[in-house]
């Protein structure tokens, strides 16, 4: 399925940021990431006038630094557990 590119419209950059953090089962994930529910990501996503006194772009941007950090610790932790790992295997080798 082709990903959809990142347009102008506040809909389409929410989709955008949905699919690609989190593939095409996004929206329940977008909404909880954000710290919304799925029927306020409805609204976002239709533009309605409640959403206008928000900065929803700044909660996505805010959203993907999170997912990133998030990611990077992952990535941090599972090096970590990589390397106990080797020095185990080497231990064995070693007896």
């Amino acid at each position: 399925m082709k990903k959809p590119a990142c347009r102008k419209s506040q809909p389409q950059r929410i989709e955008c940021v949905g699919e690609g953090l989190y593939g095409d089962e996004w929206k329940t994930r977008l909404a909880a990431g954000l710290g919304i529910s799925r029927s306020q990501l409805f609204e976002w996503r239709r533009g309605s006038n409640k959403t206008a006194r928000r900065d929803i772009d700044g909660e996505l941007i805010a959203l993907i630094d999170r997912e990133r950090d998030a990611s990077n610790e992952r990535g941090l932790k599972l090096s970590r557990l990589r390397a106990k790992l080797l020095l185990m295997i080497g231990a064995d080798d070693a007896s």
